[in-house]
């Protein structure tokens, strides 16, 4: 998945192809706007009704449901048509849960933030089922070897040069056993740049490193400002600005 980003998205409960469909369009619309030479126009009714019903029967063969990893590489494969948007959801069989991926050179994470910076200044969530949006920038196959290579490729991005930072890690595991939170920690505490004196702040860090492990699919992301937006939630945000 060499470039590619995404978001996991909490949900309420039943609702999740709905809060899919909503983010997609959000997402895409502000990804005209960053990338208008990129993604091309609004994605057509048959994509709409794929969403909203299932996708018609494949004309080649579809991954196994619960392969995270076979979804994702297909689509990306797919979104490299010219008729195909750049932001597409992905099934992921779980309550409460969807995943949008993104292709290069779409940044997720400038997405989500143009997203929030907009429902900051309007107070405008766009959907009443989508609740935190969680960026990776970095995405791979959840064992230790892909995340210890693919991890300091996502943090080098995340601490500024030349300035000490706080963080913490957070992993967040559904449908998985390998891994777990006591691996994790350490496993990316490792890959924590070394030579700027960063250090671990449990309680108000400047970066939250967050590690998204679903199945067989591993996310990595680093969320600054996370009071300023609300711990990631739309729906914070915009009930702070209607409390103006």
């Amino acid at each position: 998945m060499p470039g590619a980003t995404g978001v996991f998205v909490s949900c309420a409960r039943g609702k999740e192809r709905k809060a899919a469909l909503e983010l997609m369009d959000m997402l895409n619309e502000h990804a005209a706007h960053i990338y208008p030479s990129t993604v091309t126009a609004a994605a057509d009714e048959d994509d709409m009704d794929a969403l909203r019903n299932g996708p018609p029967p494949p004309s080649r063969a579809a991954p196994p449901s619960d392969d995270i990893e076979s979804q994702v590489h297909a689509e990306l494969a797919a979104l490299r048509a010219p008729s195909r948007e750049h932001v597409v959801a992905l099934d992921t069989d779980t309550e409460c849960l969807c995943f949008l991926a993104c292709p290069a050179p779409v940044d997720a994470t400038r997405l989500v933030l143009r997203l929030l910076q907009h429902t900051e200044t309007t107070g405008e969530a766009y959907s009443r089922f989508v609740q935190r949006v969680t960026p990776v920038c970095v995405l791979c196959h959840a064992d230790t070897d892909s995340i210890q290579h693919a991890a300091p490729r996502a943090l080098r991005a995340a601490f500024p040069r030349n300035r000490a930072c706080t963080y913490r890690i957070e992993p967040r595991i559904r449908a998985h056993t390998s891994l777990t939170r006591d691996t994790l920690i350490p496993l990316i505490a490792a890959c924590v740049p070394s030579d700027e004196g960063h250090r671990v702040d449990l309680a108000h860090p400047d970066v939250i490193i967050v590690v998204e492990v679903l199945r067989n699919v591993c996310g990595i992301g680093a969320l600054h400002d996370f009071e300023r937006w609300g711990k990631w939630n739309v729906q914070t945000l915009a009930e702070r600005h209607r409390a103006l």
